[in-house]
Protein backbone atom coordinates (compact mmCIF):
# COMPACT_ATOMS: atom_id res chain seq x y z
CA UNK A 1 0.00 0.00 0.00
CA UNK A 2 2.94 2.38 0.66
CA UNK A 3 4.41 2.04 -3.08
CA UNK A 4 0.28 2.59 -4.33
CA UNK A 5 0.42 5.93 -2.14
CA UNK A 6 3.72 6.82 -3.80
CA UNK A 7 2.34 5.99 -7.30
CA UNK A 8 -0.59 7.79 -6.95
CA UNK A 9 1.13 10.82 -5.11
CA UNK A 10 3.68 11.17 -8.42
CA UNK A 11 1.62 10.77 -11.04
CA UNK A 12 -0.78 13.23 -9.75
CA UNK A 13 1.88 15.63 -8.48
CA UNK A 14 2.81 16.01 -11.89
CA UNK A 15 -0.46 17.30 -13.13
CA UNK A 16 -0.46 19.33 -9.98
CA UNK A 17 2.56 21.37 -10.85
CA UNK A 18 1.52 23.05 -14.00
CA UNK A 19 -1.92 24.07 -12.59
CA UNK A 20 -0.92 27.24 -11.13
CA UNK A 21 0.77 28.55 -14.53
CA UNK A 22 -0.83 26.30 -17.75
CA UNK A 23 -3.64 28.59 -18.23
CA UNK A 24 -1.77 31.51 -17.77
CA UNK A 25 1.24 29.95 -20.08
CA UNK A 26 -1.55 29.08 -23.00
CA UNK A 27 -2.85 33.14 -22.73
CA UNK A 28 0.30 33.98 -23.15
CA UNK A 29 0.82 31.58 -26.53
CA UNK A 30 -2.44 33.23 -27.61
CA UNK A 31 -4.78 30.72 -27.14
CA UNK A 32 -8.43 32.25 -25.71
CA UNK A 33 -9.96 30.81 -22.84
CA UNK A 34 -12.22 28.95 -25.35
CA UNK A 35 -9.41 27.10 -27.00
CA UNK A 36 -7.33 26.81 -23.89
CA UNK A 37 -10.05 25.11 -21.89
CA UNK A 38 -10.13 22.41 -24.19
CA UNK A 39 -6.54 22.17 -24.54
CA UNK A 40 -6.05 21.38 -20.69
CA UNK A 41 -9.45 18.81 -21.14
CA UNK A 42 -7.24 16.54 -23.62
CA UNK A 43 -5.14 15.28 -20.29
CA UNK A 44 -8.56 14.17 -18.83
CA UNK A 45 -10.28 12.90 -22.43
CA UNK A 46 -6.74 10.67 -22.93
CA UNK A 47 -7.28 9.43 -19.97
CA UNK A 48 -10.68 8.74 -20.25
CA UNK A 49 -10.16 6.55 -23.51
CA UNK A 50 -7.16 4.67 -22.06
CA UNK A 51 -8.35 4.00 -18.55
CA UNK A 52 -10.33 1.09 -18.88
CA UNK A 53 -7.40 -0.68 -21.34
CA UNK A 54 -4.59 -0.45 -18.85
CA UNK A 55 -7.35 -1.23 -16.13
CA UNK A 56 -7.91 -4.34 -18.62
CA UNK A 57 -4.39 -4.99 -19.35
CA UNK A 58 -3.41 -5.30 -15.57
CA UNK A 59 -6.44 -8.28 -15.49
CA UNK A 60 -4.36 -9.82 -17.70
CA UNK A 61 -0.80 -9.35 -17.11
CA UNK A 62 -0.40 -7.87 -13.71
CA UNK A 63 -0.60 -4.44 -11.91
CA UNK A 64 2.98 -4.42 -12.00
CA UNK A 65 4.01 -4.53 -15.30
CA UNK A 66 1.54 -2.11 -16.26
CA UNK A 67 2.51 0.72 -13.38
CA UNK A 68 6.09 -0.14 -14.46
CA UNK A 69 5.15 1.04 -18.26
CA UNK A 70 2.65 3.70 -17.69
CA UNK A 71 5.31 5.64 -14.62
CA UNK A 72 8.31 5.98 -17.34
CA UNK A 73 5.83 6.68 -20.12
CA UNK A 74 4.55 9.54 -18.22
CA UNK A 75 7.94 10.41 -17.41
CA UNK A 76 8.73 10.54 -21.11
CA UNK A 77 5.97 12.80 -21.76
CA UNK A 78 6.67 15.53 -19.14
CA UNK A 79 9.95 15.94 -20.62
CA UNK A 80 8.56 16.44 -24.50
CA UNK A 81 6.39 18.93 -22.37
CA UNK A 82 9.35 20.43 -21.06
CA UNK A 83 10.82 20.76 -23.74
CA UNK A 84 9.23 21.24 -27.04
CA UNK A 85 5.63 22.72 -25.83
CA UNK A 86 6.39 26.52 -27.14
CA UNK A 87 2.83 26.50 -28.81
CA UNK A 88 -0.62 26.16 -28.21
CA UNK A 89 -0.82 22.73 -30.67
CA UNK A 90 2.20 21.41 -28.94
CA UNK A 91 1.17 21.80 -25.51
CA UNK A 92 -2.28 19.96 -26.44
CA UNK A 93 0.25 17.16 -27.87
CA UNK A 94 1.97 16.69 -24.72
CA UNK A 95 -0.74 16.91 -22.19
CA UNK A 96 -2.77 14.71 -24.70
CA UNK A 97 0.19 11.61 -23.82
CA UNK A 98 0.56 12.70 -19.96
CA UNK A 99 -2.95 11.81 -19.82
CA UNK A 100 -2.84 8.33 -21.70
CA UNK A 101 0.04 7.01 -19.30
CA UNK A 102 -1.65 8.51 -16.35
CA UNK A 103 -4.96 6.71 -17.02
CA UNK A 104 -3.15 4.03 -14.67
CA UNK A 105 -4.83 5.34 -11.47
CA UNK A 106 -7.53 2.71 -12.79
CA UNK A 107 -4.62 0.20 -12.08
CA UNK A 108 -3.50 1.63 -8.86
CA UNK A 109 -7.49 1.43 -7.34
CA UNK A 110 -7.44 -1.99 -8.36
CA UNK A 111 -4.51 -3.15 -6.80
CA UNK A 112 -6.12 -1.35 -3.85
CA UNK A 113 -9.57 -3.85 -4.57
CA UNK A 114 -6.83 -6.18 -4.44
CA UNK A 115 -4.95 -5.61 -1.47
CA UNK A 116 -8.27 -4.91 0.96
CA UNK A 117 -11.27 -6.80 2.29
CA UNK A 118 -14.61 -5.34 1.60
CA UNK A 119 -14.87 -3.38 4.96
CA UNK A 120 -11.52 -1.77 5.08
CA UNK A 121 -11.93 -0.78 1.12
CA UNK A 122 -12.83 2.83 1.71
CA UNK A 123 -10.11 2.96 3.99
CA UNK A 124 -7.85 1.46 1.78
CA UNK A 125 -9.03 4.09 -1.29
CA UNK A 126 -9.06 6.93 1.02
CA UNK A 127 -5.34 6.71 1.58
CA UNK A 128 -4.89 6.56 -2.07
CA UNK A 129 -7.14 10.17 -1.88
CA UNK A 130 -4.69 10.97 0.80
CA UNK A 131 -1.97 10.55 -1.71
CA UNK A 132 -3.87 12.65 -4.25
CA UNK A 133 -4.65 15.41 -1.67
CA UNK A 134 -0.57 15.37 -0.48
CA UNK A 135 0.09 15.59 -4.39
CA UNK A 136 -2.71 18.96 -4.75
CA UNK A 137 -0.84 20.42 -1.25
CA UNK A 138 2.71 20.15 -2.44
CA UNK A 139 2.49 19.92 -6.20
CA UNK A 140 1.20 23.45 -6.69
CA UNK A 141 3.59 24.98 -4.43
CA UNK A 142 6.37 23.83 -6.43
CA UNK A 143 4.67 24.79 -9.41
CA UNK A 144 4.25 28.30 -7.93
CA UNK A 145 7.86 28.54 -7.02
CA UNK A 146 9.01 27.61 -10.72
CA UNK A 147 6.44 28.59 -12.45
CA UNK A 148 6.87 32.71 -12.85
CA UNK A 149 5.89 35.31 -10.87
CA UNK A 150 3.13 36.74 -12.44
CA UNK A 151 0.78 36.00 -15.04
CA UNK A 152 3.18 37.25 -17.69
CA UNK A 153 6.04 35.13 -17.08
CA UNK A 154 4.19 32.22 -16.21
CA UNK A 155 6.63 28.90 -17.61
CA UNK A 156 5.51 24.89 -17.38
CA UNK A 157 9.41 23.95 -18.02
CA UNK A 158 11.07 23.57 -14.73
CA UNK A 159 7.59 22.15 -13.32
CA UNK A 160 7.39 19.44 -16.26
CA UNK A 161 11.11 18.25 -15.69
CA UNK A 162 10.44 17.91 -11.94
CA UNK A 163 6.84 15.85 -12.69
CA UNK A 164 9.07 13.87 -15.16
CA UNK A 165 11.90 13.11 -13.02
CA UNK A 166 9.71 12.23 -10.22
CA UNK A 167 7.80 9.69 -12.44
CA UNK A 168 11.13 7.95 -13.31
CA UNK A 169 11.78 7.42 -9.38
CA UNK A 170 8.20 5.93 -9.25
CA UNK A 171 9.10 3.60 -11.70
CA UNK A 172 12.24 2.56 -10.30
CA UNK A 173 10.36 1.82 -6.57
CA UNK A 174 7.93 0.17 -8.27
CA UNK A 175 10.17 -2.13 -10.58
CA UNK A 176 12.39 -3.05 -7.13
CA UNK A 177 9.45 -3.40 -4.91
CA UNK A 178 6.53 -3.58 -5.59
CA UNK A 179 4.86 -7.20 -5.55
CA UNK A 180 2.14 -8.48 -7.48
CA UNK A 181 -1.45 -8.41 -5.83
CA UNK A 182 -3.61 -10.06 -8.71
CA UNK A 183 -3.41 -13.53 -7.42
CA UNK A 184 -7.17 -14.43 -7.65
CA UNK A 185 -8.12 -16.50 -10.14
CA UNK A 186 -11.72 -18.09 -11.67
CA UNK A 187 -11.38 -21.52 -13.11
CA UNK A 188 -13.98 -21.52 -15.97
CA UNK A 189 -14.66 -17.44 -15.78
CA UNK A 190 -12.63 -15.34 -18.77
CA UNK A 191 -11.26 -11.90 -17.97
CA UNK A 192 -13.26 -9.46 -19.71
CA UNK A 193 -12.79 -6.20 -22.06
CA UNK A 194 -13.41 -2.99 -21.94
CA UNK A 195 -16.86 -3.39 -24.18
CA UNK A 196 -17.63 -6.15 -21.80
CA UNK A 197 -17.36 -4.20 -18.65
CA UNK A 198 -19.62 -1.40 -19.82
CA UNK A 199 -22.17 -4.16 -20.95
CA UNK A 200 -22.44 -5.43 -17.31
CA UNK A 201 -21.95 -2.56 -15.82
CA UNK A 202 -25.37 -1.63 -17.67
CA UNK A 203 -27.08 -4.67 -16.43
CA UNK A 204 -26.50 -3.45 -13.11
CA UNK A 205 -28.44 -0.67 -12.18
CA UNK A 206 -26.80 0.21 -9.25
CA UNK A 207 -23.53 0.12 -10.31
CA UNK A 208 -24.23 1.95 -13.43
CA UNK A 209 -25.67 4.96 -11.67
CA UNK A 210 -22.58 5.22 -9.38
CA UNK A 211 -20.59 5.16 -12.44
CA UNK A 212 -23.00 8.40 -14.01
CA UNK A 213 -23.43 10.11 -11.20
CA UNK A 214 -19.11 10.40 -10.61
CA UNK A 215 -19.34 11.71 -14.10
CA UNK A 216 -21.97 13.99 -13.24
CA UNK A 217 -20.04 14.75 -10.03
CA UNK A 218 -16.99 15.31 -11.97
CA UNK A 219 -18.33 18.16 -15.11
CA UNK A 220 -19.29 20.95 -11.90
CA UNK A 221 -15.89 19.92 -10.61
CA UNK A 222 -13.51 20.23 -13.72
CA UNK A 223 -15.76 23.31 -15.03
CA UNK A 224 -14.43 25.40 -11.55
CA UNK A 225 -10.47 23.77 -11.84
CA UNK A 226 -10.08 25.00 -15.64
CA UNK A 227 -11.71 28.65 -15.26
CA UNK A 228 -10.29 29.26 -11.67
CA UNK A 229 -7.69 31.07 -13.00
CA UNK A 230 -8.93 33.31 -15.33
CA UNK A 231 -11.74 34.19 -12.24
CA UNK A 232 -9.33 34.77 -10.12
CA UNK A 233 -7.06 36.92 -12.57
CA UNK A 234 -10.04 38.80 -13.97
CA UNK A 235 -12.06 39.88 -10.18
CA UNK A 236 -8.56 39.90 -7.98
CA UNK A 237 -6.12 40.21 -10.36
CA UNK A 238 -4.03 36.76 -9.07
CA UNK A 239 -1.32 34.78 -10.86
CA UNK A 240 0.56 31.66 -10.17
CA UNK A 241 1.70 32.43 -6.65
CA UNK A 242 -1.68 32.94 -5.51
CA UNK A 243 -2.72 30.10 -7.05
CA UNK A 244 -0.66 27.68 -6.01
CA UNK A 245 -1.99 28.92 -2.34
CA UNK A 246 -5.09 28.20 -3.40
CA UNK A 247 -4.06 24.89 -4.97
CA UNK A 248 -2.10 23.69 -1.45
CA UNK A 249 -5.55 24.42 0.20
CA UNK A 250 -7.27 22.32 -1.58
CA UNK A 251 -4.73 19.39 -1.42
CA UNK A 252 -4.42 19.91 2.18
CA UNK A 253 -8.27 19.18 3.18
CA UNK A 254 -8.29 16.33 0.37
CA UNK A 255 -4.86 14.22 2.52
CA UNK A 256 -6.53 15.04 5.68
CA UNK A 257 -9.98 13.73 4.73
CA UNK A 258 -9.65 11.04 2.54
CA UNK A 259 -6.04 9.64 4.59
CA UNK A 260 -7.29 10.51 7.86
CA UNK A 261 -11.05 10.83 8.60
CA UNK A 262 -12.78 8.90 5.62
CA UNK A 263 -12.39 5.33 7.05
CA UNK A 264 -13.89 6.11 10.72
CA UNK A 265 -16.60 8.43 8.93
CA UNK A 266 -17.50 5.21 6.75
CA UNK A 267 -17.47 2.88 9.18
CA UNK A 268 -20.06 5.49 11.65
CA UNK A 269 -22.22 6.78 8.20
CA UNK A 270 -21.71 4.43 4.99
CA UNK A 271 -20.80 4.99 2.06
CA UNK A 272 -23.58 6.61 0.38
CA UNK A 273 -24.70 9.01 3.44
CA UNK A 274 -21.19 10.38 2.31
CA UNK A 275 -21.44 10.59 -0.78
CA UNK A 276 -24.76 13.18 0.15
CA UNK A 277 -22.95 15.11 2.65
CA UNK A 278 -20.10 15.41 -0.18
CA UNK A 279 -22.93 16.39 -3.02
CA UNK A 280 -24.07 19.17 -0.45
CA UNK A 281 -20.75 20.90 0.18
CA UNK A 282 -19.83 21.06 -3.65
CA UNK A 283 -23.13 22.88 -4.68
CA UNK A 284 -22.63 25.20 -1.78
CA UNK A 285 -18.71 25.74 -2.59
CA UNK A 286 -19.44 26.26 -5.97
CA UNK A 287 -21.97 29.15 -4.77
CA UNK A 288 -19.94 30.74 -2.71
CA UNK A 289 -16.80 31.01 -4.98
CA UNK A 290 -19.20 33.10 -7.26
CA UNK A 291 -20.88 35.18 -5.07
CA UNK A 292 -18.75 36.18 -2.06
CA UNK A 293 -17.39 39.91 -2.35
CA UNK A 294 -13.57 39.18 -1.58
CA UNK A 295 -10.92 36.74 -2.26
CA UNK A 296 -10.39 35.66 1.45
CA UNK A 297 -13.69 34.11 1.57
CA UNK A 298 -12.87 32.45 -2.04
CA UNK A 299 -11.12 30.17 0.24
CA UNK A 300 -14.10 29.36 2.14
CA UNK A 301 -16.08 28.20 -0.96
CA UNK A 302 -12.63 26.55 -1.85
CA UNK A 303 -12.41 24.69 1.32
CA UNK A 304 -16.36 23.36 0.95
CA UNK A 305 -15.57 21.70 -2.30
CA UNK A 306 -12.41 19.78 -1.09
CA UNK A 307 -14.49 18.74 1.34
CA UNK A 308 -17.13 17.54 -1.10
CA UNK A 309 -14.86 16.12 -3.46
CA UNK A 310 -13.09 14.31 -0.66
CA UNK A 311 -15.81 12.53 0.70
CA UNK A 312 -17.73 11.81 -2.58
CA UNK A 313 -15.01 10.51 -4.67
CA UNK A 314 -13.80 8.21 -1.88
CA UNK A 315 -17.17 6.71 -1.32
CA UNK A 316 -18.55 6.11 -4.78
CA UNK A 317 -15.32 4.50 -5.24
CA UNK A 318 -15.24 2.22 -2.56
CA UNK A 319 -19.07 1.50 -3.83
CA UNK A 320 -18.10 0.61 -7.03
CA UNK A 321 -15.18 -1.61 -5.92
CA UNK A 322 -17.72 -3.39 -3.68
CA UNK A 323 -19.68 -4.24 -6.36
CA UNK A 324 -16.99 -5.94 -8.83
CA UNK A 325 -15.39 -9.46 -8.80
CA UNK A 326 -12.23 -10.08 -8.33
CA UNK A 327 -11.68 -11.25 -12.03
CA UNK A 328 -13.29 -8.17 -13.13
CA UNK A 329 -12.09 -5.62 -10.95
CA UNK A 330 -9.47 -3.99 -13.14
CA UNK A 331 -11.90 -3.36 -15.81
CA UNK A 332 -15.24 -1.92 -13.24
CA UNK A 333 -12.65 0.08 -11.57
CA UNK A 334 -11.47 1.32 -15.27
CA UNK A 335 -14.74 1.77 -16.37
CA UNK A 336 -15.46 4.32 -12.41
CA UNK A 337 -11.92 5.81 -13.41
CA UNK A 338 -12.81 6.94 -17.02
CA UNK A 339 -16.10 8.66 -15.77
CA UNK A 340 -13.76 10.73 -14.12
CA UNK A 341 -11.83 11.43 -16.87
CA UNK A 342 -14.65 11.74 -18.92
CA UNK A 343 -16.05 14.66 -16.46
CA UNK A 344 -13.07 15.97 -16.53
CA UNK A 345 -12.60 16.10 -20.15
CA UNK A 346 -16.42 17.44 -20.83
CA UNK A 347 -16.38 20.02 -18.14
CA UNK A 348 -13.45 22.68 -19.69
CA UNK A 349 -15.02 22.12 -22.89
CA UNK A 350 -18.11 23.93 -22.37
CA UNK A 351 -16.50 26.21 -19.35
CA UNK A 352 -14.48 28.40 -21.32
CA UNK A 353 -16.88 29.73 -23.70
CA UNK A 354 -19.69 29.88 -20.92
CA UNK A 355 -16.85 32.20 -18.63
CA UNK A 356 -16.37 34.75 -21.31
CA UNK A 357 -20.21 35.01 -21.42
CA UNK A 358 -19.95 35.77 -17.79
CA UNK A 359 -17.15 35.45 -15.07
CA UNK A 360 -18.05 32.68 -12.51
CA UNK A 361 -21.06 31.62 -14.83
CA UNK A 362 -19.57 28.03 -14.98
CA UNK A 363 -19.54 27.86 -11.07
CA UNK A 364 -23.44 29.10 -11.01
CA UNK A 365 -24.02 26.35 -13.74
CA UNK A 366 -22.01 23.84 -11.89
CA UNK A 367 -23.62 24.94 -8.27
CA UNK A 368 -27.12 24.10 -9.71
CA UNK A 369 -25.87 20.59 -11.35
CA UNK A 370 -24.82 19.73 -7.84
CA UNK A 371 -28.66 20.38 -6.83
CA UNK A 372 -29.87 17.73 -9.31
CA UNK A 373 -26.98 15.18 -8.39
CA UNK A 374 -28.17 15.63 -4.42
CA UNK A 375 -31.41 14.84 -5.54
CA UNK A 376 -30.32 11.86 -7.44
CA UNK A 377 -27.88 10.66 -4.84
CA UNK A 378 -31.12 10.54 -2.24
CA UNK A 379 -33.00 8.51 -4.76
CA UNK A 380 -29.70 5.72 -5.04
CA UNK A 381 -29.65 6.10 -1.27
CA UNK A 382 -33.21 4.96 -0.84
CA UNK A 383 -32.84 2.06 -3.38
CA UNK A 384 -29.96 0.65 -1.78
CA UNK A 385 -31.73 0.73 1.81
CA UNK A 386 -34.73 -1.12 -0.14
CA UNK A 387 -32.54 -3.89 -1.48
CA UNK A 388 -30.43 -4.07 1.60
CA UNK A 389 -27.79 -4.54 -0.48
CA UNK A 390 -24.36 -2.76 -0.76
CA UNK A 391 -21.78 -5.19 -1.85
CA UNK A 392 -22.13 -7.29 -5.01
Amino acid sequence: MPILFLVVFFVMAGFAMLLPSIMYVLENLGASQAEATPILASYSLSQFIIGPVWGRLSDWFGRRPILIITLVGASACYLFLATMADTPAMVLLGLTLIGIFSGNTSVVMAAVSDLTAPENRAKGLGLMGAGIGLAFTLGPAVGGIFGGGDAQTATISVPAAIAAGLLLVGALVVAVRFRESHTDTVEGEDRISRLEAFGRIRTRPILLQICLMMLCFTVPLSMMESVLSYFMETRYQWGPPDMSKLFFMIGLILMLVQGGLIGRLTLRFGEISLARVGVFFMGVGLFLIMLVPTASLVYLGIAATSLGTALFNTSMAALASHRAKPTERGAVMGVFQSMQSLGRSTGPLTAGLLNQQLNGLPLLAGGLIMVLVLWWVVSLHRQIDRTGVVRA
